[in-house]
């Protein structure tokens, strides 16, 4: 079995995860020395510290990638990133090709899309 995931590069990951966690509905599944690795559905993703080569968004000055993530109800994942204090840069909207999606800033600049298939 392949499996891919990121690692993400926070300023302070300890507070990241407990956003992620809040704001996004991630949960942890693993916990290793410095690194976290947080559940969405089936998927992953590492959470660590700046350092070794890795740099957040802001400490960057902007992102170099972007993390599509599919969810069952993507209208209640907004509502939750919206109350949770998520920078929304694209509204929820339905697109022609059966997808309905959104995008936003985490508390670190990462840029993330989240979509549900129709």
């Amino acid at each position: 079995m392949a499996m891919i995931y990121p690692r993400l590069a926070y300023e302070d990951p300890a507070a990241a995860v407990d956003w992620l966690v809040r704001v996004f509905g991630f949960r942890e599944s693993t916990r290793k020395d410095n690194l976290v690795w947080l559940a969405l559905g089936d998927g992953l993703v590492m959470i660590c510290g700046t350092g070794f080569g890795l740099r957040s968004p802001r400490q960057l000055g902007g992102v170099s990638h972007r993390i599509n993530v599919y969810v069952d109800d993507v209208d209640a994942h907004y509502q939750r990133a919206k109350a949770g204090g998520a920078e929304v840069c694209r509204d929820l909207e339905t697109m022609p090709w059966n997808e309905r999606r959104y995008e936003a800033f985490d508390c670190d600049g990462h840029w993330w899309h989240f979509a549900q298939r129709l």
